[in-house]
């Protein structure tokens, strides 16, 4: 089973790397659902731990509706972290009516290779989230952070088994 654990700071970027973890997801305020950390934390945490780091692309807390500033900004994060040799992208955009905005998404897709792409846990707001299972694969997301749509993954369990079987090529992460 591979370990990725959601770090905070350098400190448990230090501590997840130390306990085993395979990779990590950084962000900044996990307490309001996570940000895009700085890049003082990026630099230092890229810097020094050996295991695969996958930013968190959010430039606000709150729903995952963005505006077109929001969008720009998301775009030059992704650069920078590629710059900073990051190894993955954890982001996503979601419209109004809590259906993918595949158009957006997949535009942060593309600015992400040869780094992969998970889409975050605003996948447990879509509507119909077999359907964006689909919309999601074919344009080329590599995995998705999902509880099953359920306050935690346990909870979620049978969901997860089912969008597992949804997908070929993309992998559902329980989270």
């Amino acid at each position: 089973m591979l370990v990725e654990i959601c770090a905070n700071s350098y400190q448990s970027s230090i501590n997840a790397e130390k306990s085993g973890a395979a990779r990590i997801e950084l962000c900044s305020e996990l307490a309001i659902g996570g940000i895009t950390p700085s890049y003082g934390l990026l630099k230092k945490v890229m810097a020094k731990l050996i295991i695969p780091v996958h930013v968190l692309i959010r430039p606000r807390s709150g729903d995952f509706t963005f505006s077109d500033t929001e969008f720009e900004i998301m775009k030059e994060n992704i650069k920078l972290c590629k710059a900073l040799g990051a190894q993955g992208i954890v982001s996503g955009i979601l419209h109004l009516n809590n259906t993918v905005d595949v158009k957006r998404t997949q535009e942060l897709v593309a600015l992400s290779k040869p780094m992969s792409f998970t889409f975050h846990r605003a996948f447990d707001w879509v509507i119909n989230p077999k359907e964006e299972l689909k919309n999601l694969e074919a344009i080329g997301v590599e995995r998705v952070l999902t509880s099953g749509q359920e306050d935690s993954a346990e909870k979620g369990l049978s969901t997860l088994f089912e969008f597992k079987n949804l997908t070929s090529n993309m992998r559902i992460l329980p989270g």
